[in-house]
């Protein structure tokens, strides 16, 4: 049976093919947690910034002009493109952030995300814990949950 930390480094390992870099594989302490990111972005009463049918006759390429643009609105990403995302292999009893580097600053990434994970879901929070971005896939839709503080 697979242990937690193979799928860590399975799923660490489909970031990086993704293009982007996870230099300390050390859960970040942040505000919200992520189980609380988790919650904002699955939660019954979410409302997505951006819905887009699977569909539609290209629906990533949709899913990456969205996600630039709704990450830039936030401002997302730092000057470096880093930001945290949400791993849920690192605690048994709790998911955790992660902080990353993208060197694209997003561009791209639900395509890269599907190509490297066979799924563009994926739940970003910027580095002072106030602004986060999330693609989740539903029944027909894909879609992106933005919230800021």
């Amino acid at each position: 049976m697979a242990t937690s930390e193979t799928h860590a480094q399975k799923w660490i390992d489909a970031l990086a093919v993704a293009g982007m870099n996870v230099p300390l594989r050390k859960p970040v302490a942040c505000t919200p947690s992520a189980l609380s990111g988790l919650h904002a972005v699955n939660g019954i009463d979410t409302e997505p910034t951006v819905k887009i049918p699977k569909c539609a006759p290209t629906p990533f390429h949709s899913l990456d002009i969205h996600w630039k643009r709704q990450t830039d609105r936030l401002d997302l990403y730092s000057e470096k493109g880093e930001a945290l995302v949400c791993s849920p292999f690192f605690c048994l009893e709790d998911v955790a952030w992660l902080r990353f580097q993208d060197p694209l600053s997003g561009e791209g990434l639900p395509s890269r995300l599907m190509r490297a994970k066979a799924s563009p879901e994926f739940l970003a929070l910027s580095l002072d814990g106030k602004r986060l971005c999330a693609i989740s896939v539903e029944d027909d839709e894909y879609w992106i949950v933005t919230h800021s503080s």
